[in-house]
């Protein structure tokens, strides 16, 4: 059977489950007619998902126009989600990275600081891990950024004399990947998903995760992340023979980027000051979005990006995704369905949430799991944020932490299919860099360091009145 045959099935199975729940099976108590359109779009549109049946974005609008077609939800609040602050910090911030792109702020910031570190297997490794974590928050997407990394960490092992997918290049290949990609859990701002995840809580518990409030939640998780996986790497796929050799592809990379640019110069103003601005927001009273677009517009006013550059660097399809994805929270509440799926999940869920000391160990292994059937990072976090969402006046902890535990969690890649980035970051060096196996032995330890990491955070979380 033929990708699109299966693709075709799918979408059949996924249409005739939805309609067969909306409109055939007998309403459960407590629900209502509307309830059950919600709830079988859901239904189709996480099969749609599952198997790609469409692009994503077009299964999110369908989803939202069916509740409007069908009269189940009305416009204003099917479509409401696209007027909040949540879904024009994105625009903003992704426009924010596109410029850094652009103008190559943030390769001459990667090289820059590999110039620093011995040219060997755990200097470049070490300085892939902090030049990746400096520059996460600076783009809130994954893809770019894997990308962007992998061909630099690739130069480096070209440059090393290490052979295509031995050990030594595959665990430079993983340090990239660790560094700017994995390290998203640490930044509010370092992936479009952290604000989607964050956009499906109801408005109080927004308000716990502002830019500043993450970053100091994340600080345990994220010294542990970095000393564990820099000492995992080295000790799965560092050579025998380590010793340094001459920095000539580093220093030949910076003096090809030759002096910094004025638009470099303005970006990087322009990024510093957003981000200092996100982590005042609540001193300064200038909500998050509005910095984002005032200094987009800087700017576009100073001429760094362009109108061109809003329709080829911006990935509007992803943005109108998450929109639809975030609408969700709100719509299952309006129709009941976040009441009546408590009723039914109590038993199971119920054990899980009482206690921030189980929810960090059992949450992120039930999403290991989902992960082997749910390939869509944000798909799977949004599915466990939904689940958990008829739970929050419940839960022995503040409902924010579960953002945070889903957003570290869905990062796996044990298997290739299970990670779009990865295979991003993979195909940007003809998936010549990494065995199959070192991504597996990598993704484990990620596992099992994850969740020390969020065991580690509880401590600082019950400090701040959080747990």
């Amino acid at each position: 059977m033929t990708m699109k045959h299966g693709k075709l099935i799918a979408g059949i199975i996924g249409l005739v489950l939805g309609i067969v729940i909306a409109f055939f099976l007998p309403i459960p108590h407590g629900l209502t007619h509307a309830a059950m359109v919600v709830l079988a779009t859901l239904v189709t549109a996480n099969i749609f998902w599952i198997f790609n049946v469409i692009p994503s974005f077009a299964t999110g609008l369908l989803m939202l126009s069916t509740w409007v077609v069908l009269q189940a939800v009305p416009f204003e609040d099917s479509f409401a989600i696209f007027s909040t602050t949540t879904m024009w910090i994105i625009i903003g911030g992704l426009a924010l990275g596109a410029a850094a792109t652009k103008t190559g702020l943030i390769t001459r910031i990667a090289y820059k600081i590999m110039s620093y570190f011995p040219a060997n297997f755990k200097g470049q490794s070490l300085a892939l891990f902090i030049s990746g974590t400096i520059i996460a928050p600076m783009i809130p997407s994954a893809h770019p950024k894997a990308a962007m990394s992998t061909p630099i960490a690739k130069g480096i092992s070209d440059a090393l004399g290490y052979k295509p997918k031995s050990a030594a290049s595959s665990g430079l290949f993983l340090a990239a990947m660790w560094g700017f990609f994995v390290t998203e859990g640490s930044f509010l701002s370092a992936t479009a998903q952290n604000y989607a995840f964050k956009g499906l809580l109801p408005a109080k518990y927004q308000a716990v995760l502002s830019w500043g409030n993450w970053f100091l939640m994340m600080i345990p998780w994220t010294i542990i992340i970095l000393v564990a996986g820099y000492f995992l790497l080295s000790f799965l796929f560092k050579p025998k023979d380590d010793t340094p050799v001459s920095r000539e592809f580093i220093n030949e990379q910076l003096k090809a980027l030759g002096p910094m640019s004025k638009n470099e110069k303005i970006t990087a103003i322009s990024i510093i000051a957003a981000i200092i601005m996100w982590i005042l927001e609540s001193t300064i009273n200038i909500p998050s979005a509005v910095t984002a677009l005032v200094w987009v517009s800087i700017l576009v006013a100073a001429k760094v990006l362009t109108a061109e550059d809003f329709k080829t660097r911006m990935s509007w399809s992803t943005i109108i995704f998450i929109g639809t994805v975030m609408a969700l929270g709100n719509v299952m509440q309006t129709v009941g369905l976040t009441n009546w799926l408590r009723d039914v999940l109590k038993p199971v869920i119920g054990p899980i949430i009482g206690n921030i000391w189980v929810a960090v160990i059992v949450l992120p292994i039930i999403i290991y799991l989902i992960k082997f059937v749910v390939v869509s990072l944000i798909s799977t976090g949004t599915l466990v944020t939904l689940a958990l969402l008829p739970f929050v006046t419940q839960m022995g902890f503040s409902p924010a932490l579960i953002v945070i535990i889903v957003t570290t969690s869905v990062n796996v890649w044990l298997l290739s299919y299970m990670n779009a980035p990865f295979l991003t970051g993979s195909a940007a060096v003809q998936d010549g860099m990494a065995s199959r196996v070192s991504l597996a032995k990598s993704s484990i330890g990620y596992m099992a360091i994850n969740i020390i990491g969020l065991l580690v955070c509880v401590p600082v979380w019950h400090l701040m009145g959080i747990a």
